[in-house]
């Protein structure tokens, strides 16, 4: 299996109904590709982790290069794993993810890790253990 997150620039016009629209998506497909993942977008940027099988993560990856919500898109993770960190999550949405904002904008802007950002993404991988009922969304099925 395989493990990737990337970040991303939203586009500035980006409204409430294209948040939500992009998750009835990204749940409909991961749970039809057998993907898992979690989703934070802070008003200016994304940053989102997918985990399943490769072929099917490097699938996924191709059709959200091409979306024209968002720009600028940077891999800052990719590694094989043996077990999901976000196992019960077709698509956890975390807005905001508070007190990140100027992390993920250097993020953004130069593509590389530093060890404050290495400590956001241990925060972000925690919320995948948060009960998918606290989340808003069904587990994978």
């Amino acid at each position: 299996m395989l493990s990737v997150i990337y970040v991303s620039v939203a586009d500035p016009l980006l409204s409430p109904a294209d948040i939500d629209a992009i998750l009835v998506t990204a749940r409909r497909n991961n749970a039809r590709d057998a993907l898992t993942g979690a989703l934070i977008y802070n008003g200016h940027n994304f940053m989102q982790l997918l985990e399943g099988p490769a072929d099917r993560v490097d699938a996924c990856l191709a059709a959200i290069r091409e979306d024209r919500r968002h720009s600028g898109m940077i891999e800052i993770r990719r590694r094989a794993i043996e077990r999901r960190e976000f196992a019960d999550w077709t698509m956890l949405y975390e807005p905001g993810f508070q007190g990140q904002e100027v992390e993920f904008a250097r993020l953004a802007a130069n593509g590389r890790l530093d060890p404050e950002f290495e400590r956001m993404l241990g925060n972000f991988v925690a919320l995948g253990r948060r009960s998918p009922s606290a989340g808003g969304q069904a587990p994978l099925q």
